[in-house]
């Protein structure tokens, strides 16, 4: 797409215009920072200050890392799904991780990081006095302090109540220890104790329960030194542990689980971190023997009963043999007996699995075992009963394993207790016919050994009677050699755990976590710069007033063609002109610019120049005045008109009356001529090419009078005399009557004042320019502040002038603006002490 020329140069104005914008924005921050330097200073001081107090006095805490190997049980019973999903090929869409979660659990539990606490004492927290803060002690106090067991269990049940502490100080003196200590509840003191020991170990009564004080081996406490302490209940400790330690699996495919911990002492957070891996070791270890540990007591049970049936055996095939004087049975029938004898071991055999079928029967019919874990590898030959007994036992454990870190309501437990139920009724079942097959098998073999049996007639009751008991003690024997050889096998497997965890990577030290230095550092730094700029800022947007000429020129894009300073009285003469021939003075030289810049904006011919602003008091009088001096200055002949004729003011300046006479004298008359308007004109008295015509008598219609065609007939004839007309209107944000006047001017000059006039006048203003009822418009900003930082804004004019409170107009490097180096006067070497006429 093709652009025209005149959309290429608008488009370039608006990138000119941007750019122009985004100066003026760095200048005006630039110049924010510079003109309140000190205020920033300090800011940095007192935030840098402080951050150093923050970093000398904070707690610091370190990280501490390591990596654990989570074993995986090779003889997990899974279920169906799970299976499913571990015969599926690896896509690297699916990954079952259901056991390292598990255990990841199981390692952030409280309850570990209890018996973690415990084991260590890390209850108890040590300090050394100091004078703004105490030092913290690990592994270096003198002294050792712990709490006898029964209260800290105590305390941890009480939590729901309130954090039960002690805290005490131990000072050692000439003759012993002098111990002092209070107990809290939530904070509070509930009680104080106090105890002298001469020697430890010694044991200290606190009211909530025994202390027991021990020397630390190889530390030596002095004369007047004082240790610290502090006791919690072991599961506070333990909570602020889980919330510091942070467990992450490495990787999907591994079963390594990195564990982070945040700890202000760093050994501390080490030997934390190594004894939670023993004591998830001794849980793990617990929860796979306790199968084992079952089985071994119901077999020496089962024992124990064998062994006492086996005795009576004993004793009664003794007293048969002496009763009868039987010292040996002839073999008679030695086929007969050769296959009742096989008949009677598979019987034999048979008796045996129904014995142990009704031991597991009674085992589960009784209710105390329920969810208990069923002894198993017994020597039990029916496979579908040994397999859910299996299946019961691995889901007993995974319960009990979930309700030391969950309730019975948790849905885990739920559905782990409704398939135990299931499993119950299975084995049950599966017992049941189990019972009934043997008893099937037993009959047949039973009727088998009848029909041997029945051939031998001729054998002798001592033989029938011998083989009958001693077939019961073979029995009996064979039972109790079964059992011995499983107590024995279940011993080896209980004597062979190993640990579930294994510490491949000992604790490491990672670094500080916090204060983290160069952090703070860095916000302090930025609060300090922050701050003082916020400041700056929010007192700016509050500012409803123009500020100064960066303000002005924010708010609108006429040409500002001045910047003029408070002028006090001592410089101003007795008609209130503070410009003056032959003088090189600031404000002289600010005139002359406002009077350069203002015909540069005037094409050839132009003569009328009109003075406006937004409400009264603005000083555009004063402002039309001097400049109508510099320009008679010049050798032109200059005329001000006061066409304020509501309020005038231009006669006082010159110590006229307005009302006198005046322009409305010559509005209100029919025809007008040269000589009527050569009455009503005055001299000025300051200079000889200056006259005024001032605004005359207050007339009852003032809009009315000024739009009438006798204004045009007076401009004409002002014209053809004087070379420039300087009409000084009311303000066009209160009355109408500058609207109907601004036709003859030929440049328009709005008068603000700094710390006066409303930024809202400044957008009426642009209003009536985009309208075009004001034309060839410019700005005039006046009453600056030139010897203070005004907002961020500085107007620096050295001492030259000393306009009342305003001092400060000079040359050189606080030079105002452009005009500090207007016209060479920079250098030119000109003092304040040289003109006479300021120190008058």
């Amino acid at each position: 797409m093709k652009l025209s020329l005149d959309e290429i140069e608008d488009l370039l104005e608006q990138e000119d215009n941007g750019t122009e914008r985004r100066k003026q924005t760095i200048q005006t921050i630039y110049t924010a920072l510079v003109l309140n330097w000190q205020w920033f200073l300090l800011s940095l001081l007192i935030c840098l200050g402080g951050a150093m107090v923050y970093l000398r006095y904070a707690t610091p805490t370190y990280r501490v890392s390591a990596k654990m190997l989570i074993k995986e049980d090779d003889n997990r019973n899974r279920n169906s799904a799970n299976q499913l999903m571990n015969s599926m090929p690896d896509f690297g869409i699916i990954s079952s991780s259901e056991g390292i979660y598990n255990e990841i659990e199981i390692l952030g539990s409280r309850i570990l990081a209890r018996d973690a606490v415990k084991d260590l004492k890390l209850y108890v927290d040590y300090y050394a006095p100091g004078r703004v803060k105490r030092k913290f002690l690990y592994r270096t106090q003198p002294v050792c302090v712990d709490l006898d067991s029964l209260t800290l269990e105590q305390w941890d049940k009480d939590m729901l109540e309130g954090v039960k502490s002690i805290t005490l100080s131990i000072t050692r003196q000439a003759d012993g220890y002098e111990v002092k200590g209070k107990t809290l509840l939530k904070g509070k003191v509930t009680g104080t104790f106090t105890q002298k020991c001469r020697e430890l170990p010694a044991g200290v009564d606190t009211g909530e329960g025994v202390l027991t004080l021990t020397g630390n081996q190889g530390k030596q406490m002095e004369e007047n030194e004082t240790i610290l302490a502090t006791i919690l209940p072991p599961m506070v400790r333990a909570t602020e542990y889980v919330e510091s330690t942070k467990i992450e699996q490495t990787s999907k495919k591994t079963t390594i689980a990195a564990l982070t911990l945040t700890d202000r002492n760093v050994h501390r957070g080490m030997d934390y971190m190594r004894q939670l891996a023993v004591c998830y070791n001794r849980q793990a270890n617990i929860d796979k023997n306790e199968i084992s540990i079952k089985t071994e007591e119901f077999i020496n049970s089962r024992l124990q009963k064998i062994d006492a049936e086996l005795g009576t055996t004993e004793s009664h095939l003794e007293s048969y043999k002496k009763r009868n004087a039987v010292l040996d049975v002839s073999q008679n029938a030695t086929q007969f007996l050769a296959q009742s004898s096989q008949f009677e071991n598979k019987l034999m055999e048979v008796n045996n699995q129904i014995q142990l079928i009704d031991y597991l029967r009674e085992y589960m019919d009784n209710p105390s075992n329920q969810y208990m874990i069923i002894p198993s590898n017994i020597g039990m030959t029916d496979q579908a009963s040994t397999a859910l007994i299996t299946s019961y036992n691995t889901a007993v454990q995974e319960r009990n394993r979930y309700l030391k870190t969950v309730s019975l309501q948790a849905p885990q437990v739920v559905a782990l207790t409704s398939t135990l139920d299931d499993l119950s009724l299975s084995i049950k079942s599966a017992l049941q016919q189990a019972r009934n097959s043997a008893d099937i098998q037993r009959q047949s073999l039973q009727q088998q050994l009848s029909k041997y049996q029945g051939r031998i007639v001729n054998s002798p009751e001592q033989e029938r009677v011998l083989t009958q008991i001693g077939r019961q003690q073979e029995v009996r024997s064979g039972l109790y050699l079964l059992l011995l050889q499983k107590r024995e096998e279940n011993s080896i497997s209980l004597a062979a755990t190993v640990d579930k965890g294994k510490l491949i990577d000992e604790p490491l030290y990672m670094g500080r976590r916090s204060p983290r230095k160069n952090l703070i550092l860095l916000t302090a730094l930025f609060l300090g710069l922050l701050i003082p700029s916020a400041v700056l800022y929010l007192i700016r947007w509050f500012r409803f007033r123009i500020e100064g000429h960066d303000n002005l020129a924010q708010l609108t894009t006429l040409p500002i063609v001045a910047d003029v300073p408070v002028a006090s009285d001592h410089i101003k003469d007795k008609v209130g002109v503070v410009v003056r021939a032959n003088q090189n003075t600031q404000i002289d030289e600010i005139f002359r610019t406002m009077r350069a810049n203002i015909q540069f904006m005037m094409n050839e011919g132009d003569q009328v120049i009109l003075f406006t602003s937004s409400i009264s008091g603005e000083g555009k009088t004063f402002l039309s005045c001097n400049l109508a001096v510099s320009l008679a200055l010049l050798g032109k002949k200059v005329v001000i008109c006061g066409l304020d004729v509501r309020k005038p003011a231009l006669g006082r300046l010159f110590g006229l009356k307005d009302t006198a006479k005046g322009m409305t004298q010559l509005l209100v008359k029919n025809e007008e001529n040269e000589s009527d308007l050569s009455s009503v004109i005055y001299p000025s008295g300051v200079n000889e090419h200056l006259d005024l015509l001032l605004s005359g008598p207050i007339p009852p219609n003032p809009t009315e009078i000024l739009a009438r065609e006798n204004l045009d007939k007076v401009m004409g004839m002002l014209k053809r005399r004087y070379d420039y007309i300087i009409l000084d209107t009311a303000p066009v944000g209160l009355v109408s009557d500058t609207l109907e006047i601004v036709r003859h001017a030929n440049v328009n000059c709005f008068v603000c004042r700094a710390d006066y006039t409303p930024k809202s006048y400044i957008e009426y203003l642009n209003t009536l320019v985009s309208e075009k009822k004001i034309t060839n418009c410019c700005m005039v900003l006046n009453g600056v502040d030139m010897s203070k930082k005004k907002y961020g804004y500085y107007y620096g004019y050295g001492r030259y002038g000393k306009y009342g409170k305003y001092s400060r107009y000079g040359y050189g490097k606080s030079g105002y603006g452009i005009y500090s180096t207007y016209g060479g006067y920079a250098d030119s070497g000109y003092s304040d002490k040289n003109d006479k006429s300021i120190k008058k």
